[in-house]
């Protein structure tokens, strides 16, 4: 019995770190709009400062940390190099709520005079995209109309380039072909991005 137990523990051993490994990032969460950091113009290193970060807007620093070591967007968001996009949650005059790490903590930023924040409508409207590989069904559907019972339209695939076209709430309409035009989600339910923008 000892003996079984010792090699069930050891396979555990050998296969959890293989397994933790083959599962995807999760995708990342949207909030109102992203942040771009990026280094100040001419400034000698190609990368942004540390940013410090307070517990609410210069109140309760919870202290320093590299854009280029915090949660971006870069796995679904395409920006220039030494440019990192980050999600922003909320904002209060001239700072920003963030979500600085893997486990969704965040923390309140100031905006600096390099940097761009975005809402998302603005931001996705025009911009070419593509949906993200392993979604559920559902967000592959292309609808007639923004509501979730529209009729279907087509099935999409992670390789079909979209055009945003415009943004209602958590759908977009694209324009897959010239023939073709519909509504997606863009992010889900829990407020998850489910596409990339090229």
């Amino acid at each position: 019995m000892l003996r079984r137990s010792l090699t069930i523990l050891a396979v555990l051993v050998f296969l959890c770190p293989m397994l933790a490994a083959a599962r995807p990032a999760p995708r990342p969460e949207t909030g109102i709009g992203l942040l771009v950091v990026r280094p100040a113009a001419g400034a000698a290193v190609p990368v942004p400062a540390p940013l410090v970060i307070y517990r609410e807007p210069g109140i309760g620093r919870l202290g320093e940390r590299s854009p280029a070591k915090m949660h971006s967007l870069t796995t679904v968001v395409r920006t220039a190099s030494g440019e990192y996009p980050l999600t922003v949650t909320a904002t209060r005059l001239d700072w920003l709520k963030i979500v600085y790490d893997d486990a969704g903590r965040e923390g309140w930023i100031e905006e600096q005079r390099p940097w761009t924040f975005v809402r998302w409508d603005d931001y996705l409207r025009g911009k070419a995209a593509h949906l993200l590989r392993g979604l559920r069904k559902p967000y592959y559907q292309l609808r007639g109309g923004p509501e979730e019972g529209a009729p279907e339209r087509a099935t999409l695939t992670p390789e079909r380039q979209l055009r945003i076209i415009e943004v209602a709430g958590d759908r977009v309409r694209v324009l897959v072909d010239l023939t073709t035009m519909g509504w997606l989600r863009w992010r889900d339910e829990d407020g998850r991005i489910l596409l990339a923008i090229d």
